[in-house]
C-alpha cells in the first residue's frame, strides 16, 4: 500500500524539528513548512497552490476559491474576500450515519466544530489538514500538478476504533464561472448549465454574444469535480435543494432529508453537491482522490477526471513537492541566521514565482494581470539560477511597450483588457530590468532579440526592434519629459502609485525619478563604449550630469531631499510641510545610484534613522496624511499610518536595507532585514502581527495607526523578491 500522506507526516512532529514558533504554530526546520495548530488565526493564513494554468488560494480554515488560467477572469466557484468570516469555499463533509447529527467537515470551514487535533500544514506546493473527531482522523492534502489545469485533494480517513464505521461523505462548492465582476447572481445563474455521469460533474457557463455583431461563438471552457475511490456517488445541483429553506452552511438539508438527484441543472441555482457513503473496517486507512479541473471540452473533462486515482495522485503530489524545493533553494542564501535562512530558500522565492509570477494572486488581492514594473522586478529574483525565467518576463514586457516608448501600466495575457501607464517610471522598469540581466549573465546577445512593439492607434502588435531599442526608447521618453530645471516630471505619479494628482497638469517633478534615471544612465554607459555606441555613451554621460545637477541644486531641502514638487509649484517630502514632510525613496536612492555628494547621502540617512525607522521597517513617509489633498493624490485619502501614507511600504523598505549596506552601516540593515521579516515578527507578537509569518506583507502600520506594527496585503506583494536579492548585501 502506498505510504499515506498523515503517515508521512504525522501530527505529532518532533520538537527537535520546530523552530520559530508563535502562539499559532511553528516552522519545521528542515522543510521549511509552517504548521498551525490553532487555526483560529488572526487573519486567513493562507497557501496560494498554482501553476502558469490554474491556481487555488485556500486558507487555514479550508476556504478560498479556484481558477483555470486567470483569477480575475474566470474563477471556478463563488468566493467572497472577507478577513473576518471567511466562509467561502470549497469543502468536505463526513458524517457518521450512526450519530448523523455528528456531521463535520475536513478543515474547520464550513462546520466550525472543534476538533481533538486541528492541524494545518502549509508547505511549498501543497497544504494538508490534519483533524480527529469522534475517533476519525481525517487527512485532506491540495496541490496543484506541474503543467495540469487542475487541483487534487488526498483525502485519507482513519478509523480509529475497534468497530466498523458507516460513514457520508460529501462535497459543496457554489459555481461561478466567470469573471469576479459576475456579480449580479440573478442573472448570471441563467447562463449555467451542467451535466453528471457517474462520479463525474461537468459545469459550464454558456458564452455570451456582443452587442451589435454577429459573432462566432466558442465552446464555453468545462470544469469539472470528480470522486475517485468511492462509488454511487449522488449530485445535487440546486443550491435550495442542498439547503433546503433555512438551511446553513454548517448543517446542509441534503445531510438529514432525503434529497432527490437534480433533474432541472440549467433552472436552478447551481452548485456541486455530492453525497456517497463508505465503510471502514476497524483501524483501517481509506484514500479517496477529488479533484477539481477545468477542460475544453465535456470529453475532457471527463478525461481528466478518470485520469486521478490513489497511486497517479500520490505520485504527482511527490513530483509538485519535489519541483517547489528545487525550484526554490537555488537562492542558495547561507547567513547562518535560520530566519534568514529559511525564509531566502523557499517562501520568499516561492512568494515570488507561485504567488506573483503564476498566480498573479492571493487573498488581499487578485490581479490575474501582469503589472509592468510588478512581475518585471520579480523576475529578477531568478537571475542566479534560472536566467532563462527572467528573459522570458522581460520579452513579456518588452511587448508591451508601445512604439513611443510608453507602456502598458497593467494588462491581461492574450485579452484587450489593459490600461495605458501615465505613470513617469514605468517606461524606464525594462531598461533597469535588461541591465540587471546583462550584468548578472553576461549574455549581450539577448539585446538584439526581435520584440514588437503595440502601435498607439490600433492597440495591436506594430512595428518590432530589437530589445535594446526597447530600452533605449523608455529611455528616451523620460529624457524627452523634463522640466524647465532639468528634473523629470511627474505626470500620474512616479513609482509611488498613491502621488496620483501631484503632476497631472504636466508641472509636478520626481526626485527619486531623477535619481533612478540617473542610476540607468551611468549603468548602462560602459555597454555602450564596448558596443561602440561612443556617441549615444557621450548623450548618456552629459544626460546624467545634467541630471546630478538639477537634483542637488532643486532638490535638497537641508536635510533631506525633497520627494519632489506639486502642479502648483509647491513641494512635498520637504520641511515646509506640514504632512508628508520626509519621504524614504528619495534619500535611498541618492545612496543607491551614487547621485549624491558622500556627505548629502550621510545626512539624507541620518535623517532616514531619524524620522523614518522603526522596529519593523523604514516607513515611506512621516508623518502620515490626515486629508485629502488634489495636488498630491489618492495616497491622501488612505487612513494615517496605513500602506503609502505613512505605514512600512515593504516594497520600499527593502530599497532602504540595500542603501545602508551600501552606506557601510551594515548593522542597521541587517537591522531592518530581521525586523522586517515575519517569522520574527510573528513569534514575537502573532496577535499585533495578525498577518501569516511565512510571507512577506505588501505593509506595516505606522505610528499613525492605532494598530502600529500590523501587517496586511500579504503575498500579492514585490517584496518578496527584494527581499531575497538584498539579503546578498548583509553581513551577518
Amino acid at each position: 500500500m502506498l505510504d499515506s500522506v498523515a503517515r508521512a507526516y504525522p501530527v505529532d512532529v518532533d520538537k527537535q524539528n520546530r523552530t520559530l514558533n508563535n502562539s499559532y504554530g511553528y516552522f519545521e526546520a528542515d522543510s521549511g513548512a509552517f504548521v498551525i495548530t490553532d487555526v483560529k488565526t488572526p487573519r486567513p493564513w493562507i497557501n496560494v497552490l498554482a501553476n502558469d494554468l490554474y491556481g487555488v488560494v485556500l486558507s487555514q480554515a479550508g476556504s478560498g476559491f479556484s481558477w483555470s488560467d486567470n483569477c480575475q477572469l474566470f474563477r471556478l466557484n463563488r468566493w467572497d474576500q472577507d478577513l473576518v468570516l471567511d466562509q467561502h469555499g470549497r469543502y468536505l463533509y463526513v458524517q457518521d450515519l450512526e450519530q448523523p447529527e455528528s456531521l463535520w467537515s475536513t478543515t474547520f470551514q464550513p462546520t466550525r466544530k472543534s476538533a481533538k487535533v486541528d492541524q494545518v500544514r502549509h508547505e511549498l506546493g501543497a497544504t494538508t489538514f490534519t483533524r480527529e473527531f469522534l475517533d476519525l482522523r481525517t487527512t485532506q492534502t491540495v496541490f496543484v500538478p506541474m503543467g495540469e489545469t487542475a487541483e487534487v485533494w488526498i483525502v485519507e480517513i482513519k478509523n480509529l476504533v475497534d468497530q466498523p464505521r458507516k460513514l457520508r461523505l460529501g462535497s459543496y462548492l457554489e459555481w461561478h464561472l466567470g469573471s469576479i465582476g459576475d456579480w449580479h447572481r440573478e442573472f448570471h445563474r441563467l447562463f449555467m448549465e451542467s451535466r453528471s455521469d457517474g462520479n463525474a460533474l461537468v459545469a459550464w457557463k454558456h458564452p455570451g454574444l456582443t452587442e451589435n455583431c454577429r459573432n462566432v461563438v466558442e465552446e464555453p471552457v468545462r470544469a469539472v469535480v470528480a470522486w475517485s475511490g468511492v462509488e454511487n456517488v449522488q449530485w445535487i445541483t440546486d443550491k435550495q435543494e442542498w439547503f433546503g429553506r433555512g438551511g446553513s452552511l454548517d448543517a446542509p438539508n441534503a445531510f438529514f432529508m432525503p434529497v432527490a438527484e437534480s433533474q432541472t441543472p440549467r433552472w436552478d441555482d447551481p452548485i456541486a453537491g455530492s453525497l456517497t457513503e463508505i465503510t471502514l473496517a476497524p483501524g483501517e486507512i481509506a484514500t479517496y482522490v477529488f479533484v477539481i479541473g477545468t477542460a475544453p471540452t465535456e470529453a475532457g473533462a471527463h478525461s481528466l477526471a478518470v485520469r486521478w486515482n490513489a497511486e497517479s495522485a500520490a505520485k504527482a503530489l511527490e513530483e509538485t513537492r519535489a519541483y517547489w524545493q528545487i525550484k526554490c533553494r537555488g537562492a542558495n542564501v547561507e547567513t547562518g541566521d535560520p530566519a534568514i535562512d529559511l525564509m531566502c530558500n523557499t517562501w520568499l522565492p516561492y512568494q515570488a514565482i507561485a504567488g506573483r509570477l503564476f498566480a498573479k494572486c492571493a487573498y488581499y488581492q487578485q490581479g490575474g494581470a501582469y503589472g509592468f514594473r510588478d512581475q518585471l522586478q520579480d523576475s529578477l529574483m531568478l537571475l542566479d539560477w534560472d536566467p532563462a525565467h527572467t528573459l522570458l518576463q522581460l520579452g513579456r514586457h518588452a511587448e508591451a511597450m508601445y512604439e513611443d516608448g510608453g507602456v502598458r501600466h497593467w494588462w491581461h495575457p492574450d485579452t484587450d483588457i489593459f490600461v495605458p501607464s501615465h505613470h513617469s517610471d514605468t517606461c524606464l522598469w525594462l531598461a533597469f530590468g535588461v541591465l540587471a540581466y546583462i550584468e548578472a549573465t553576461g549574455d549581450r546577445s539577448a539585446l538584439d532579440r526581435e520584440y514588437s512593439f503595440l502601435s498607439r492607434e490600433t492597440q495591436k502588435p506594430g512595428s518590432s526592434g530589437t530589445l535594446w531599442e526597447h530600452c533605449l526608447r523608455g529611455i528616451d521618453r523620460t529624457l524627452g519629459k523634463l522640466s524647465p530645471r532639468g528634473l523629470p516630471l511627474i505626470g500620474a505619479g512616479d513609482w509611488n502609485d498613491g502621488l496620483s494628482h501631484a503632476g497631472i497638469d504636466g508641472k509636478g517633478e520626481s526626485v527619486w525619478l531623477a535619481m533612478f534615471l540617473f542610476d540607468i544612465l551611468t549603468r548602462w554607459r560602459p555597454f555602450l563604449s564596448e558596443y561602440g555606441m561612443t556617441d549615444l555613451g557621450a548623450k548618456f554621460a552629459d544626460a546624467a550630469e545634467k541630471l546630478k545637477v538639477a537634483v542637488n541644486e532643486h532638490a535638497w531641502d537641508g536635510e533631506w531631499y525633497i520627494g519632489g514638487t506639486r502642479d502648483d509649484g509647491k513641494p512635498f517630502g520637504s520641511h515646509t510641510c506640514e504632512e508628508g514632510k520626509i519621504f524614504l525613496n528619495p534619500q535611498t536612492w541618492a545612496v543607491i545610484s551614487g547621485i549624491a555628494p558622500p556627505e548629502r547621502a550621510e545626512t539624507a540617512m541620518n535623517s532616514v534613522r531619524k524620522h523614518l525607522l522603526r522596529p519593523f521597517g523604514a516607513l515611506l513617509l512621516q508623518p502620515a496624511y490626515s486629508k485629502v489633498d488634489p495636488y498630491i493624490g489618492y495616497i491622501t485619502r488612505y487612513a494615517p499610518g496605513l500602506r503609502e501614507n505613512g505605514g512600512v511600504y515593504s516594497h520600499a523598505s527593502t530599497w532602504a536595507i540595500k542603501a545602508f549596506a551600501m552606506s557601510g552601516d551594515d548593522k542597521t540593515a541587517l537591522d531592518i532585514f530581521k525586523g522586517m521579516l515575519p517569522p520574527l515578527r510573528s513569534e514575537a507578537d502573532a496577535e499585533l502581527y495578525a498577518a501569516e509569518p511565512y510571507v512577506m506583507p505588501g505593509n506595516v502600520d505606522g505610528p499613525d495607526s492605532p494598530y502600529e506594527g500590523r501587517a496586511g496585503w500579504t503575498w500579492y506583494t514585490g517584496s518578496a523578491a527584494w527581499m531575497v536579492r538584498v539579503a546578498r548585501f548583509l553581513k551577518v
